[in-house]
């Protein structure tokens, strides 16, 4: 494990490689609503993705409080770094929550952030999408866009409304019972793929708080109610997408 500072900024990516070994590499992106990155969706996800062959990289884009667009920036620097490693074959990344927004923006609008590394395939777990009112993690939006935060800006990151026809293929899964970023912004970001005919696996379970990650004892330690077998399925469901798309 290394860290690597980026842009003279406290802000950092963590490297989980398992060997010397040229292997895909999942891009591991946070939620913490544009505030904080959380710590159960960090580097737990990382020796998960280990455990079956993945190099992974953990990318801590809030260390600083800086608005919108520097979170993306930081995310295609690092998808850019990566592409060019020895050791790596394709890059994937996964967000969770607005980490799922920052993920998707990256690659909606990834010619804008000064690099044109894209991702191979996206993995979206129960992502922030849309800002429109009724659907919104307004938090969310306020922290990213600060004082930008306008109709505009919100039009701009509501990325249902943005979905490129080139889109790599997505992963997404939600809870339908999700009490703080509601499902429906995954039905509508579904809605969009669709439009556009993006290559697109989905699962909606059931039941299920929000902040999930890989719902076992390392998302549990702090809430039991995020340990849950029945939605921990979704990774070994993820990993069968992956291996059978690329």
């Amino acid at each position: 494990m290394s860290k690597k500072y980026l842009f003279n900024t406290k802000n950092f990516y963590e490297t989980f490689f398992i060997d010397n070994n040229k292997r895909d590499l999942i891009v591991i992106v946070p939620g913490g609503g544009y505030d904080h990155c959380s710590d159960l969706e960090a580097s737990n996800v990382a020796s998960k993705f280990n455990e079956y062959g993945y190099h992974a990289v953990v990318l801590k884009y809030r260390e600083t409080l800086d608005k919108y667009p520097f979170p993306q920036k930081l995310l295609a620097y690092t998808i850019d770094i990566m592409k060019k490693s020895e050791y790596v074959n394709k890059v994937f990344t996964i967000g969770f929550s607005a980490g799922g927004h920052l993920v998707l923006s990256n690659a909606c609008y990834y010619n804008e952030y000064g690099y044109n590394s894209r991702p191979d395939g996206l993995i979206l777990c129960y992502p922030v999408i849309s800002a429109k009112d009724g659907i919104a993690h307004k938090g969310s939006f306020k922290s990213l866009l600060m004082n930008d935060i306008n109709d505009e800006m919100l039009d701009h990151m509501s990325l249902e409304k943005h979905i490129p026809s080139d889109l790599p293929p997505v992963f997404l899964w939600h809870c339908f019972t999700d009490e703080s970023v509601p499902v429906t912004n995954s039905i509508v970001l579904l809605n969009a793929l669709k439009e556009k005919n993006i290559k697109t696996e989905c699962h909606i379970f059931s039941e299920g708080v929000h902040g999930m990650s890989l719902s076992d004892e390392s998302t549990g330690i702090k809430d039991n109610r995020k340990e849950n077998p029945y939605v921990a399925r979704w990774f070994l469901m993820c990993i069968e997408w992956l291996k059978r798309n690329f």
